[in-house]
């Protein structure tokens, strides 16, 4: 099914990601996972269509090792998944100088960067899908979520404004926007909300693979929301 295609994913040992990542596999796509986990990719490490990379896309080191890949290993790239993220969830007094600079180079400005060292690879190939996991708290602000909220708006607001100077190039940006996703997100957090009713992950990576299947359409940015009864 994947038909040769590449495609690389971001925060692929774990949550949405790791999600993303098994579709693609089990539709023979060629997968670079990126995370910093290795227990989280026990289930590509025996896959041939999967190639592991472990380090922090915050280090341009890191992003050179990609580059490195997509250009000379696969000679292309497809699609562009961008999800790697990081949360607090605590009121606004509460954080501090190096959580603001943690969840800014994780959330904004590592997705930034990688979508920038990858952009000319499209631009030459005249088609590609580069995808923004993003949050519904990109697009409204919510009680403790300052940094988070912070992050994620400043995320749809580059998506939108690549969108529109990529798509002469063949180019979709498409920005997902999820509400609350059980992932482990939340593990490490001092008051983890209450997950129960959340989304499971899996559906919405189905929801993702999709969107970025279809072909002559630009599903541009997608709320996901869970039914309440």
């Amino acid at each position: 099914m994947g038909m040769n295609k590449v495609v690389l994913i971001t925060g692929a040992s774990s949550g949405i990601g790791k999600q993303i990542a098994k579709i693609y596999l089990k539709k023979d796509y060629r997968c670079i996972l990126l995370g910093r986990n290795r227990q989280g990719f026990a289930y590509a490490e025996n896959n041939p269509q999967a190639e592991i990379l472990l380090g922090d896309l915050t280090l341009k080191k890191i992003r050179n090792q990609v580059i490195e890949l997509v250009e000379n290993k696969y000679k292309r790239l497809d699609i562009l998944i961008n999800n790697a993220g990081i949360t607090f969830i605590q009121p606004f007094e509460e954080n501090t100088e190096n959580q603001l600079q943690t969840i800014l180079d994780i959330n904004l400005k590592a997705p930034i960067l990688l979508t920038h060292d990858l952009y000319e690879t499209m631009k030459q190939q005249k088609e590609g899908t580069i995808v923004f996991i993003n949050s519904s708290a990109g697009k409204q602000g919510y009680q403790n979520h300052t940094l988070y909220s912070t992050t994620k708006m400043g995320l749809n607001g580059f998506s939108q404004s690549l969108r529109l100077e990529a798509k002469k190039y063949g180019i979709r940006v498409i920005s997902i926007h999820p509400g609350g996703v059980k992932t482990a997100l939340y593990d490490k957090l001092k008051d983890k909300p209450d997950v129960d009713q959340y989304m499971d992950s899996k559906k919405v990576a189905e929801i993702v693979v999709y969107l970025t299947e279809t072909s002559e359409l630009s599903p541009d940015e997608i709320s996901i929301s869970r039914m309440t009864k």
